[in-house]
């Protein structure tokens, strides 16, 4: 996995993260990996994917979290209409719609 990739994970315990995984290394815990601007996928009553930050009462978004290979099922790329919102969701400049105006 090379530096800085948005991707979607399975954790074990049912949830699935989009993150910025920053790093993958080996560690006394087995293969590890450095993720942040973490949100977790919420299904909704429309059929749709809602985004809601995960662990928002921590530092996990901005500093990262380790989640260790044996809790994750599965690493995937998300599609490109979930990845343009996640991207929107964690950017620093808003960005206009890509309308053009005309006088």
């Amino acid at each position: 996995m090379s530096s800085s990739e948005i991707k979607i994970m399975r954790l074990a315990t049912g949830e699935e993260l989009i993150c910025d995984t920053i790093s993958e290394k080996t560690s006394s815990r087995g293969i590890v990996y450095t993720v942040k601007d973490i949100a977790i996928l919420i299904p909704t009553e429309s059929n749709s994917l809602g985004l809601a930050p995960f662990v928002p009462y921590s530092k996990a978004s901005t500093k990262g979290i380790e989640i260790a290979e044996k809790d994750v099922m599965f690493v995937t790329d998300p599609v490109d209409d979930l990845k343009a919102q996640y991207q929107n969701m964690f950017s620093k400049v808003m960005t206009p719609n890509q309308k053009i105006v005309t006088s």
